[in-house]
């Protein structure tokens, strides 16, 4: 075994054997796995936590302690502390928590009240008696 996969995310952060986001300058703290498909069971583990997270795969060499050595490019600034807010602090989403309309009074008068009958009356079908064929009613509805 001469390499090791670590994790590490879109702000140069490296998954810990505890599962948080690390600056990755302590190689003991790393996750890491000689196997590629434990690494990547990891990696879809840790995005369903957090899907905002654009995790990789990064392939590091060991040192004679056999951790893994971190190439310093994949390095990121020292300062980010662990638990750090990932791509935007949570906030209101709109989509959740919808801001009502306000109310707006109407500017004028309904066209129909409910008191108003209707201007026209509705059509309505012929009579049926018993006994009386199609034939009648289609005379009976053409002579109307």
């Amino acid at each position: 075994m001469s390499h090791v996969y670590v994790l590490t995310n879109q702000h140069k952060q490296f998954l810990s054997k505890s599962n948080e986001w690390i600056d990755g300058r302590e190689a003991g703290r790393l996750f890491r796995s000689e196997h590629k498909d434990v690494a990547i069971n990891q990696m879809f583990e840790a995005n369903t936590r957090n899907v905002n997270l654009r995790i990789e795969l990064l392939e590091c060499p060991l040192n004679t302690k056999g951790q893994p050595q971190v190439p310093s490019e994949a390095l990121g600034d020292p300062e980010i502390q662990p638990g750090a807010p990932e791509e935007m602090p949570p906030g209101t989403n709109p989509e959740v928590n919808p801001v009502p309309a306000p109310e707006v009074e109407p500017d004028s008068v309904p066209e129909i009240t409910p008191d108003e009958p209707p201007e026209i009356a509705p059509e309505e079908p012929p009579e049926i008696t018993p006994g009386q064929t199609e034939e009648d009613l289609a005379q009976s509805g053409s002579a109307a």
